[in-house]
């Protein structure tokens, strides 16, 4: 069997990463044309490790190629969003399922860590932390579980759906201050052990965003 050079993949690596950063942090935004030629001179290297990172992220559905077009960012529409947000209901919920009423007690430090910076984020209205702390809040609760399959679906669901919420701005300061309570209650139901009210409050939290996130 013939295998790539190293040297090559390693380009084609860097590029795919390169790339999908610039899609997750909002850079290249849903429906921006990515042209080969200018992202080969920007990253340094030839056409053909730009070419293989685009296929990469077509199927992984980042990008969509439209032909006699060339390749675009490609947008979510509101019923991929909604799929998105039900398995992301679905996979807490069963982490849920699974570590209470007896949460281990380094599973709510790191709770109540990544509360504290979402309170910090609103306090110095950066939006780009508070994403960064509620994601991390909520990988936490799925990491609890201690189910590694698990925790890599949910970590790959929330990264498709980064795009959606990076959005979401600090400008409506009562709602914000409405989703770290939220949080607060979530935290308090996990570490008592209260499992039905545990479930009740990630349903009403992850609908209540797909509400505010739905492209309009």
């Amino acid at each position: 069997m013939q295998c790539e050079p190293l040297q090559r993949l390693s380009l084609v690596d860097g590029a795919y990463a390169a790339i999908k950063q610039r899609i997750l942090s909002g850079q290249l935004a849903p429906g921006t044309a990515l042209n080969i030629d200018a992202l080969r001179r920007e990253m340094g290297v030839s056409n053909a490790p730009i070419r293989e990172a685009l296929r990469r992220l077509e199927h992984e559905r980042w990008i969509e190629t439209v032909p006699f077009r060339g390749a675009f960012v490609r947008p979510f529409d509101a019923a991929e969003l909604a799929d998105l947000y039900e398995l992301r209901e679905m996979l807490e919920l069963a982490a849920i399922e699974k570590i209470l009423p007896r949460p281990r007690a380094e599973g709510v430090a790191r709770l109540a860590e990544a509360l504290d910076e979402i309170r910090s984020a609103l306090a110095r209205q950066d939006a780009a932390a508070y994403l960064s702390a509620d994601i991390r809040f909520h990988q936490a609760i799925v990491d609890m579980a201690e189910n590694g399959r698990l925790s890599g679906v949910y970590a790959t669901l929330v990264e498709q759906g980064r795009c959606f919420v990076l959005r979401r701005r600090l400008d409506d300061s009562a709602k914000c201050r409405h989703e770290a309570t939220e949080h607060a209650e979530l935290l308090e139901a996990i570490r008592s052990g209260h499992k039905a009210l545990a479930k009740r409050l990630i349903r009403s939290h992850v609908r209540a965003l797909l509400e505010q996130e739905r492209p309009t």
